[in-house]
């Protein structure tokens, strides 16, 4: 932590200044800080990347490594330029120049190895040869590398009992064992009222399970231990071949594993992973961090400054992979969507993520939500997965949405909690950054083009939808829920530049609006007051490059509803 903390610090004065006004230099600040941060990571990445290296000789994982450092740095600084706050644009390589001398210098005194540096404006390379032997791992035979691996305490119970971060993981093949990130979600029966800190009558003594958060009033898991309820998660992609020697991974516990086999209902192949008890020395990452999930809540400390009982709560808060880019600026309030997987342009192709009771009714929406009463239940960065939580929109506290980021694929969960209301709208309202892009869903198949021209779409209930253009594609799958007989959501879709009703949120136009609406009254849903019915939505995004089609849609739509098997055992 010292070096990292000193690697920063050393690199946060290299971001030059220059003269500006007062409100250029409050504006300049956020984007020095954001490229500070992209190369101070970068130099972390590459020292990291090199010691690992020294003390266990790859060149092609060097490589590797170091590609990866490189990619994530140059995806923060468009980012920080993108979103219009930076004075100095187009200065990554000046920057990049001097985070790969810096390094060049560190490895030379550590070593005396004196790397050969290699820069230009779009590739950094800085191989070091110290062993002629390659590994070079073979694909998972799973296709779904985008889904990730959940399961319960409970399914490999020999491993309750352990401390959460004591758990790891491994795959197996013909080059041997090869750890794999994994993690740990504790869960517990959390009361609504702790998760308000008891401000007002808000939770109504309403129990449910769900996750739990030292850092907010949800509190710790009452069980500190590896339980029942809790849940590990790792990557599909990550799973290997069955392990068929007798020789256990190196930094383990003899006698500690367990085989778990994952297979697909609807598609070929089966992968397999190991997990184990760490014997202490093992980082359950693996050295891996899938998700960068950085909340940032402006006021400062969340349990000592956030407005439980109301006002907005403004955040600059991030979610960043290799494959996308995601913003709040508030609890409920998403306003930025960068798709990152090559070739996409990275554009910024989001204005807001909505939520109306219809369109152009505007008593009600995610800037009411942020604005009324509310906490979180959970907000949580690991290393294969992030989870942002949160309750309270306006006459509905207990109402919830849940945000399971993955490295390509986002789950969205909405818990309906409320009085008797006349109906919901759930849609992407896209940005003028959208235009060219191409709209389907599973009722439009051939498509229309986001620009801004009204269209002439078929409504109906929305199985999947598709947003593909050079900027990138997302497929989204949705997911209803519910008790209530009779329901029967349909679809809503606007590309108007003068749209014909009121934008409630963001800017004034309406590009390639689209999503769910639920155009009829919905009965209670909030246990406070029962007799209640249950409704909850779940929108899965799984995020890709260029030139997705109705056909990966409806295998994505598959998957979304036959999820991974899983079987568990001892093992060997």
């Amino acid at each position: 932590m010292p070096t990292r903390l000193a690697v920063t610090l050393a690199l946060s004065v290299l971001i030059a200044t220059g003269s500006a006004t007062r409100a250029d230099m409050v504006a300049e600040a956020k984007c020095k800080e954001a490229k500070a941060k992209a190369a101070g990571k970068k130099a972390f990445a590459l020292l990291k990347a090199h010691g690992k290296n020294t003390k266990r000789p790859s060149p092609a994982k060097l490589t590797a490594d170091i590609s990866k450092a490189e990619s994530k740095f140059t995806r923060a600084f468009v980012h920080a330029e993108s979103r219009g706050v930076c004075l100095t644009t187009g200065d990554a390589g000046t920057i990049e120049d001097k985070v790969n001398a810096f390094i060049a210098d560190v490895i030379e005194e550590v070593s005396g190895i004196t790397p050969t540096t290699t820069t230009t404006a779009a590739t950094t390379t800085m191989p070091v040869t110290t062993s002629t032997t390659t590994t070079t791992l073979p694909p998972a035979a799973l296709e779904r590398v985008a889904d990730p691996v959940v399961l319960t305490g409970a399914e490999v119970f020999w491993l309750t009992g352990l401390a959460p971060g004591d758990v790891v993981a491994f795959r197996h093949d013909a080059s041997g064992w090869t750890q794999i990130p994994v993690q740990v979600d504790e869960r517990d029966v959390i009361n609504f009222d702790d998760v308000y800190n008891h401000v007002g009558s808000y939770g109504g003594g309403i129990t449910v399970l769900d996750y739990t958060d030292a850092e907010t009033f949800t509190g710790p898991d009452s069980d500190p231990t590896l339980d029942g309820d809790d849940e590990i998660v790792f990557m599909a992609k990550d799973a290997g071949d069955a392990a068929t020697a007798s020789g256990e991974p190196p930094g383990v516990v003899p006698g500690s594993g367990v085989e778990v086999v994952i297979t697909d209902p609807v598609g070929p192949g089966a992968g397999y992973a190991y997990l184990f008890e760490r014997d202490g020395l093992l980082d359950p990452g693996a050295e891996q961090q899938y998700v960068d999930y950085q909340f940032n809540l402006l006021s400062g400390d969340y349990k000592t400054t956030y407005n439980i009982g109301s006002g907005t709560n403004p955040e600059d808060t991030t979610v960043t992979t290799d494959h996308y880019a995601r913003h709040f600026s508030d609890r409920w309030i998403q306003d930025e969507l960068q798709i990152l997987t090559p070739p996409s342009t990275g554009a910024g192709v989001l204005d807001r993520h909505k939520f109306l009771f219809g369109p152009g009714s505007c008593g009600r929406s995610e800037d009411t939500f942020s604005s009324g009463e509310g906490a979180f239940v959970i907000s949580k960065s690991g290393p294969v997965r992030a989870i942002r939580s949160y309750v309270g929109a306006n006459s509905g506290p207990l109402s919830q949405r849940q945000h399971h980021y993955y490295e390509r694929r986002e789950d969205i969960t909405t818990f309906l909690r409320v009085h008797a209301i006349g109906g919901g709208m759930d849609f992407l309202d896209y940005s003028p950054a959208a235009t060219g892009m191409t709209y389907r869903n599973n009722n439009n198949l051939a498509g229309v083009t986001i620009d801004g021209v009204p269209d002439s779409v078929t409504a109906g209930s929305v199985e999947w939808e598709l947003v593909t253009g050079p900027q990138g594609s997302l497929i989204m799958v949705g997911v209803l829920e519910t008790d209530i007989v009779g329901l029967a959501p349909t679809s809503y879709y606007l590309d108007d530049t003068t749209p014909p009703v009121t934008q409630c949120t963001g800017d004034a136009f309406a590009y390639g609006s689209s999503g769910s609406w639920i155009a009829q009254g919905i009965p209670n849903t909030d246990p406070r007051n029962p007799p209640a019915y249950f409704l909850t939505t779940t929108r899965v995004i799984y995020y890709g490059a260029p030139g997705m089609t109705a056909t990966d849609a409806e295998k994505r739509k598959k998957w979304v509803a036959s999820p991974l098997s899983i079987t568990a055992s001892i093992w060997p």
